[in-house]
């Protein structure tokens, strides 16, 4: 064990007072990565006088000082004591840039920054995705700027997922077996067969195409290949879900299926629900790229990129701009 941690221990052992003391007031000889946490440890304990002292000691540190500890090495406890116990924009600003901040953190401070630290939280794209509740205690800041309005709006409208509205679930009855055989000899009649041809019912992709709701429904299940390509795409979303629910899909079809601009976006949502597709790296990198994958969603994906993927993702100008902007960021701090 180290001197330094030596003194630590007998300092929170309470066995010396004069030794706390010293620790309360700065003055002991350890260095401010155990110093600074120990004098917080003593600024919550129940010694009043130790308390006052290392609060005191605490609050008259150079900001410099402290913000350089902070953007390093510090604990949440540090820095949630620092962010609420002393007022010094240089601090907070070290500590709103910290990328593991607790989310819950950056809501407890956001409705007293000033307007120039609103613009670095607002900057925080990654922690405003996993914790949406900080726009709202922002939007309680009396002091809050018309810039921070405009990108509160902003981030609203194109950043995280738009409630929608309850609805009453629409159930589509299925056909039975009979009705399917009846619609398929009626639309091989009616319809001209070109392209394609679906193993199975014999059925090219426009005769699939003109069938019923109820009969596409039935075909879901156990679809060829053909089929589910031809199901996936189908212009009722119900559809489209179900064959995703029914069937086996290739890692190879998932891909694809990610990388299309006319999947629905209930599709490009289920897949990233899905934990096996998700450890798929190409699956993962190809929903990112498709502009119709939710945009919090793919925010959240941007990290798991490779430097590569990130250096064209942040070029590529048919994603959203935040996951461009993200992509960005990322690649600029890896390749350092």
């Amino acid at each position: 064990m180290s001197a330094s941690a030596s003194l630590v221990e007998q300092v929170l052992s309470g066995g010396s007072r004069d030794l706390q003391m010293m620790a309360a007031g700065g003055v002991l000889p350890v260095p401010p990565s155990e110093l600074i946490p120990l004098q917080i440890s003593l600024a919550r304990g129940s010694d009043p006088e130790v308390a006052e002292r290392a609060l005191g000691a605490l609050r008259n540190l150079t900001p410099k000082l402290v913000a350089s500890f902070l953007a390093e090495e510090a604990s949440s406890k540090v820095l949630s004591f620092f962010a609420l116990e002393v007022d010094s924009p240089e601090i907070l600003e070290a500590i709103l840039q910290r990328r593991d901040v607790p989310r819950s953190l950056l809501r407890a401070v956001a409705a007293n920054l000033s307007p120039d630290l609103q613009e670095i939280l607002l900057l925080r794209q990654d922690a405003i995705v996993e914790e949406p509740r900080i726009l709202e205690a922002l939007e309680l800041n009396p002091h809050l700027s018309l810039y921070a309005k405009r990108r509160i709006a902003e981030y609203r409208e194109h950043l995280l997922p738009r409630e929608r509205k309850a609805e009453e679930p629409v159930e589509v009855k299925e056909a039975s077996p009979e009705e399917v055989e009846v619609a398929i000899e009626a639309v091989k009649k009616a319809v001209p067969s070109e392209g394609e041809v679906d193993d199975l019912t014999g059925l090219t992709e426009q005769q699939i195409r003109m069938l019923s709701i109820p009969v596409r429904m039935t075909l879901t299940r156990g679809a060829s290949r053909v089929m589910r390509g031809i199901l996936i795409r189908d212009t009722n979303s119900t559809v489209a879900l179900a064959c995703l629910t029914n069937n086996q899909f290739s890692d190879q079809e998932i891909e694809n299926i990610s990388l299309n601009r006319n999947s629905h976006d209930e599709i490009l949502s289920a897949i990233c629900r899905n934990r096996q597709w998700m450890s798929r790296y190409l699956i993962m990198a190809a929903l990112v790229r498709n502009p119709r994958t939710p945009v919090g969603v793919a925010v959240r994906l941007v990290p798991r990129l490779s430097v590569r993927d990130l250096k064209d993702v942040r070029r590529d100008r048919n994603v959203p701009d935040p996951v461009r902007k993200t992509a960005d960021r990322l690649y600029r701090i890896k390749v350092r």
